[in-house]
C-alpha cells in the first residue's frame, strides 16, 4: 500500500468514527435541550393554570392540551409524567403525547391538572435540527477530506518525482543521481544522504568494475602464458611420467581459464554490463546451437527432440542469449547416459529442456548455488550463469526431477 494511499484512508477512517460519534452525540444532546424546553413550558402552563384558577376561579380546559378538573381529597394523585396515544381526529390517527398529571390544593379545594404536550412536534423539530446539521457535518467532512486528500498528494509530489528517479538510477550510467528540491527540510535532508551514498557507491562500483576487469584480463594472460608453453613440452621428448604430468597440467589450467572466465561473465551480468536490446527468437537459437553441438550428440548417441508449438521472445542482448541455450543443452549433454534423451519443448509462453540421467540429490532450492555440483569435472558455475542471465531479464527457472531433468523458463 502506498504512503498517501495510507494516510487516506487512516484520515478518511478518523472522520468518518468522528463524524458518527457527533452525529449521536448531537442527536442525544438535542433531545436533552427539547425535553428540558419540554418540561419547562409544562411548568409555565401549570403555573399560569394555578394563577387562573386563584384570580378568577374558572378551570382552564383546551383539548386535549389541558384538561383541569375539581377533585375529592380521595381522587387526588401523585405527580407524574406518562407517554400516551391520543386520537387526532384531523388526521385520524393516534399521535404520541407526554402527559403531566399533578393534584393541587387551593382554598381547601382539590384541583387534578392534566397537561399534554405533544411528542411528534418535539421529535418533528428534532428532525428538523438533526437532518440540516447532519448534512452539513458530512459536507464539511467530505470537503476536509479532499481539501486535505489534494494538499497532501501536492507535498508529496516532489518525493514521488524523487522516488522515480531512484528507481531509475543505475550505478552503469556515469551520470550523478538528480534530485528535486522539495523545501521540506525533512525531504532535503533525505535527498542529501541518498545523493552522498549513491556517489559513494557509484565511485565504488566504477572501482570494484575496474579491479574485475583488469583482474580478469591479467590472470588469463599468465594462464594463456602457461598453457602455450605447457603444450610446447609436449612436442619434447618426455617420459611417460612427466608427459602424464603435463597433460594434467594442461587440463587444469584450462579449467582454470574456463573458471575465471565464467566468474567474469558472472559479474559482468550481475553489474547489468550487458543491454537488453532487441527482442531475441529464442527458437532460432536453440536451434543453432543444436547445430552445434550435433556432433558431441552423435558421439553419445542421444535421441535430441525438439517440440515446438510457438515462438519464444525474450527481449535480451544476443551474447547472452546464446550463453543461456548454450549452457542449458551442455548441462543435458554432460549430465545424460549413453543412448539417452533429450527433449525441447517451446511455445509462446515458456522454453523446457529435460534429459535423462541418473538420480540427482540436487533440488530446485540448491541446484544453481555457485560451486554445487556432483560431477567432479565440472566447477558448478553453468547453471548459475544461467539463473543470473534469467533473474536479469525477468525469466523464471525451476528445476525438477522426475522421469527425466527438466529446467523450465517462464516468463514472469
Amino acid at each position: 500500500m502506498k504512503f498517501l494511499t495510507k494516510i487516506n484512508l487512516q484520515y478518511f477512517w478518523t472522520l468518518t468514527i468522528l463524524l458518527i460519534l457527533l452525529t449521536v452525540a448531537g442527536y442525544f444532546v438535542l433531545q436533552r435541550i427539547l425535553t428540558n424546553e419540554m418540561n419547562e413550558d409544562i411548568f409555565e402552563k401549570e403555573y399560569a393554570i394555578i394563577k387562573e384558577i386563584k384570580t378568577t376561579g374558572r378551570l382552564p380546559n383546551i383539548y386535549p392540551i389541558i384538561e383541569t378538573k375539581k377533585i375529592s381529597s380521595s381522587e387526588v394523585q401523585p405527580k407524574s409524567k406518562k407517554e400516551m396515544f391520543l386520537m387526532d381526529e384531523a388526521e385520524d390517527e393516534e399521535e404520541p403525547y407526554l402527559e403531566y398529571t399533578n393534584s393541587i390544593v387551593i382554598d381547601n379545594q382539590h384541583y387534578l391538572i392534566k397537561i399534554r404536550h405533544s411528542l411528534l412536534e418535539s421529535n418533528d423539530l428534532l428532525m428538523a435540527i438533526a437532518l440540516p446539521l447532519l448534512v452539513l457535518l458530512v459536507l464539511a467532512f467530505l470537503i476536509s477530506f479532499f481539501i486535505t486528500k489534494k494538499l497532501t498528494k501536492t507535498v508529496w509530489k516532489d518525493f514521488e518525482q524523487n522516488l522515480k528517479a531512484i528507481e531509475s538510477f543505475s550505478f552503469s550510467n556515469s551520470e550523478p543521481l538528480l534530485l528535486k528540491q522539495t523545501n521540506i527540510e525533512e525531504f532535503d535532508r533525505l535527498n542529501a544522504t541518498i545523493k552522498s551514498l549513491t556517489l559513494k557507491l557509484q565511485h565504488d562500483y566504477q572501482t570494484l568494475k575496474e579491479f574485475t576487469e583488469n583482474a580478469a584480463h591479467e590472470i588469463q594472460t599468465p594462464l594463456s602464458i602457461i598453457l602455450l608453453n605447457l603444450e610446447e613440452l609436449l612436442q619434447q621428448n618426455l617420459s611417460e611420467e612427466a608427459f602424464k604430468k603435463v597433460v594434467t597440467s594442461i587440463n587444469n589450467v584450462k579449467r582454470l581459464s574456463n573458471l575465471n572466465q565464467s566468474l567474469l561473465l558472472l559479474t559482468k551480468i550481475e553489474n547489468k554490463q550487458f543491454q537488453m536490446k532487441r527482442s531475441v527468437n529464442m527458437l532460432q537459437v536453440i536451434k543453432t546451437k543444436m547445430e552445434d553441438f550435433a556432433p558431441l550428440f552423435q558421439k553419445e548417441k542421444l535421441d535430441v527432440t525438439l517440440k515446438q508449438s510457438g515462438i519464444f521472445l525474450v527481449k535480451m542482448d544476443d551474447v547472452l542469449a546464446g550463453i543461456l541455450i548454450n549452457n542449458l543443452l551442455s548441462n543435458a549433454l554432460k549430465h545424460n547416459i549413453a543412448g539417452g534423451k533429450i527433449v525441447i519443448d517451446v511455445d509462446e509462453s515458456k522454453l523446457k529442456f529435460c534429459n535423462t540421467g541418473a538420480a540427482s540429490s540436487l533440488s530446485n532450492e540448491n541446484i544453481f548455488n555457485r560451486f554445487t555440483k556432483e560431477n567432479s569435472q565440472s566447477y558448478g558455475l553453468g547453471l548459475a550463469i544461467v539463473k543470473r542471465i534469467c533473474e536479469s531479464h525477468y525469466l523464471r527457472i525451476k528445476y525438477t526431477q522426475e522421469v527425466m531433468h527438466c529446467f523450465e523458463i517462464v516468463k514472469q
